[in-house]
């Protein structure tokens, strides 16, 4: 019996939301025209369920007509600039197909995804509270080749746990801006949850 995430990864993620550094996903805050871009990790086991909370929760604010994703293995994070020089092409992939599908759909509004567990951010040494900021660096990079584009971040977790009886417990969460570029607020929760940042 074995739990995918460590009880780091378990204090760290509980943490976040007790911080409001994750947030529950609020309709109204929303404000979305009538299609989307997704930009989540491809991951085979997680995408279904990114999809189809994203569609309900988009539905209950507009006639969504389309979502459009965007998906590679590592999600928005390949976009920050700050992995390993082998995922920068795939990065630089994801930008030119993120303002391509802009332009195609009409969509100004993208939304950015990382996940934990992640392949690829365990790979490169990634920590749940790193994939965070990454996903932030990703969103300032992309405002910043696409100004035009409202860009919203989410994380995904699946807190999977044999002990619990081989339960997925999955949930995506708002990543707020606001909180996240806050040094003065985050320094210290970096500080406390041993961020590798």
């Amino acid at each position: 019996m074995k739990s995918i995430l460590s009880p780091h990864d378990k204090f760290c993620i509980t943490r976040l939301i007790e911080l409001g550094l994750f947030r529950k996903i609020t309709t109204e805050k929303l404000n979305i025209g009538n299609g989307i871009i997704i930009v989540p990790c491809s991951d085979g086991h997680q995408f279904k369920d990114v999809y189809n909370h994203i569609r309900g929760v988009c539905e209950k604010v507009v006639d969504i007509d389309c979502i459009h994703p965007v998906a590679l293995n590592g999600g928005a994070i390949l976009m920050s600039g700050r992995l390993p020089e082998e995922r920068q092409a795939h990065g630089k992939t994801m930008f030119e197909n993120i303002i391509e599908a802009s332009c195609i759909k009409k969509c100004d509004d993208v939304f950015i995804y990382t996940h934990f567990p992640c392949a690829v951010a365990m790979a490169s040494g990634i920590g749940v509270v790193d994939q965070g900021l990454y996903l932030m660096m990703a969103k300032k990079r992309l405002k910043a080749a696409a100004p035009h584009l409202r860009v919203k971040c989410f994380f995904h977790i699946d807190m999977y746990d044999e002990v619990e009886g081989d339960s997925h417990k999955r949930r995506t969460y708002f990543v707020p801006k606001e909180l996240w570029e806050n040094e003065a607020f985050l320094l210290p929760v970096l500080h406390e949850l041993k961020s590798e940042f």
